[in-house]
């Protein structure tokens, strides 16, 4: 078979394809990877396709089969040594604008691949609550890993004992360029729980500038609320990152996300930025 693995809108190697892939080599087929990720749709229609993913069905899942298989990182190109793939699945949260409880229900421990890995990207929704956190921060440690918390840690879990860990862990950015641990600042109550947590964080030597705190705007906040937690993070030192909930059209937030996450923020206040943009 000719097989044609299509990428529409992944920023990062897609775990998916890429198992689908080795399946596929496996077998003997010719497989082909396109990738429309570069470009922008709010439609996409083909034939003779098969669509899968959260977007599509909440229950769809790779068979068995396919699922167990070592992904092929050469679809992606990606380097020797960089992995990507989950080591736990589920959450211990119930989020009510969040997918994975309803899809992966609680938190469960998963295999990787952890033989030869150098750069790893995670993929854990909670990697703090799974029940083997110590055991393979140690691990990632001891081999000297370079790791993506890509889907971020969970900030009400900080203690001194992971904290400790995860300052001598290699924690980096998607692009393994730049020192960067992960958060959210979802829910405004959590605010004296950030200030504490980012605190404990630097008590053990971790920078305020590794520290990226998604923000999640357009669900059930008020923007007077999404000014304040923005306001926090930037007073704290750390970076904010505007997250627009079902990619909201609000006109207000679009600006706004696009003056944090562009960092114009740095340059020029909200009021001189939303007087230019308007201009």
């Amino acid at each position: 078979m000719k097989v044609a693995l299509i990428n529409v809108d992944s920023k990062m190697p897609n775990l998916a394809l890429m198992k689908l892939s080795a399946w596929h080599k496996k077998r003997g087929d010719e497989v082909t990877l396109i990738d429309l990720s570069h470009l922008r749709f709010d439609r996409f229609y083909g034939c003779k396709i098969f669509v899968g993913g959260s977007g599509v069905d909440l229950k769809s899942e790779l068979p068995q089969e396919i699922e167990a298989m070592i992904p092929d990182y050469e679809l992606f190109k990606m380097s020797k040594g960089e992995k990507i793939g989950f080591t736990s699945r589920g959450c211990i949260r119930d989020c009510g604008f969040c997918i994975v409880r309803e899809k992966e229900g609680l938190i469960r421990e998963t295999p990787f691949d952890w033989d030869g890995a150098e750069k790893i990207i995670l993929l854990d929704n909670n990697f703090l609550a799974s029940p083997e956190w110590r055991e393979k921060l140690e691990y990632m440690i001891r081999h000297k890993i370079k790791v993506c918390f890509t889907q971020g840690l969970d900030i009400r879990l900080i203690n001194d004992e992971n904290a400790e860990l995860l300052a001598k862990v290699d924690y980096r950015d998607n692009k393994f360029r730049k020192k960067r641990l992960y958060f959210a600042f979802d829910d405004p109550l959590l605010e004296p729980v950030i200030i504490e947590k980012v605190g404990l964080l630097t008590r053990h030597g971790i920078k305020l500038g590794h520290l990226l705190f998604y923000v999640l705007v357009g669900y059930n906040t008020s923007f007077d609320m999404d000014i304040r937690r923005f306001n926090v993070l930037n007073d704290l030192g750390c970076l904010p990152f505007i997250m627009l909930y079902n990619n909201s059209a609000n006109g207000l937030l679009r600006k706004f996300a696009r003056w944090v996450n562009k960092r114009y923020y740095k340059v020029c206040s909200w009021n001189d930025y939303l007087q230019k943009v308007k201009g």
